[in-house]
């Protein structure tokens, strides 16, 4: 079974270890300069500032960081040039990346604000089991070959990502590097919303997962208060993931009771809860 590889974030993940060939290197070349403008196209949004529109809070203010790879906050008193905020992002343009190859993508930042501002919940897998056997949708959003090998019993699939159906050199390059890698190019759906709302009930309750969950809690505290005692440069923005990605397509789709499996699928079977092995 071959490997997948996702384009969400812009990025190739690959191991260059294997680079014996002169066809290899040729790949790897191939698959570095794919990585090099994902990482190009983010650090443009964090040099092209647009022009804001009055006092802005604190904490919607963002840029790329590319000393550490991450995204992160910008205090308000600074300098604003190259950071956006959240009112300045969608008129600017500057809310989707376009990579050489696969479809565009919102930035992870304003996912993450939008979600925030909608009040998504993540709930344990015994809350969600619970409520599974009230009626609720659990939504598994990975890769249909990843489904088949294990998921949640009774869970629906909607794969986010599909093979890349470009045909542009681009494309065609990133399906020979990742071939010559045992890997299979992929893409986000653009969609993936559309086929979500022929499968399930608007009107249901869905429960999101992926393999890791994430989170859009931004600092450590007690789980049993929901108190935060320390925020966390390294979660400016929460961790990134595929199914809190999906719950924020699910809500621009026009779905309503949107909710994120804490944990995912590996929390899940960690706790002992029923998973189909088909």
């Amino acid at each position: 079974m071959p490997m997948q590889a996702h384009a969400d974030t812009g990025l190739f993940r690959h191991s260059c270890r294997h680079q014996f060939t002169p066809h290899r290197r040729r790949t790897a070349t191939t698959s570095r300069k794919l990585i090099t403008h994902a990482v190009k196209s983010r650090e443009k949004v964090a040099t092209k500032a647009p022009t804001g529109r009055g006092k802005q809070k604190e904490e919607d203010r963002f840029k790329w960081d590319p000393a550490n790879a991450r995204w992160a906050r910008v205090k308000a008193d600074k300098d604003t040039t190259g950071k956006y905020t959240t009112d300045t992002w969608e008129e600017s343009g500057v809310a989707k990346i376009t990579p050489l190859s696969g479809s565009p993508y919102v930035v992870w930042p304003v996912i993450h604000s939008k979600l925030v501002k909608r009040g998504l919940k993540s709930i344990t897998p015994e809350e969600a089991f619970k409520l599974q056997q009230k009626g609720a949708t659990m939504l598994d959003m990975r890769p249909e070959y990843q489904y088949k090998i294990e998921h949640i019993e009774g869970a629906v699939n909607v794969p986010m990502f599909r093979k890349v159906a470009g045909s542009s050199a681009w494309d065609r390059l990133k399906r020979v590097a990742m071939g010559a890698l045992a890997m299979t190019a992929t893409e986000s759906d653009p969609d993936f919303g559309t086929k979500a709302a022929e499968k399930l009930e608007k009107r249901k309750k869905v429960i999101v997962y992926c393999g890791r969950g994430g989170t859009i809690k931004t600092g450590f505290g007690n789980e049993k208060t929901g108190k935060f005692f320390k925020d966390d440069p390294e979660r400016a923005f929460g961790i990134e993931s595929r199914s809190l990605k999906a719950c924020h397509e699910l809500y621009e789709a026009g779905f309503k009771d949107v909710l994120h499996l804490e944990g995912g699928l590996s929390r899940w079977r960690y706790e002992g809860f029923p998973v189909e092995y088909p």
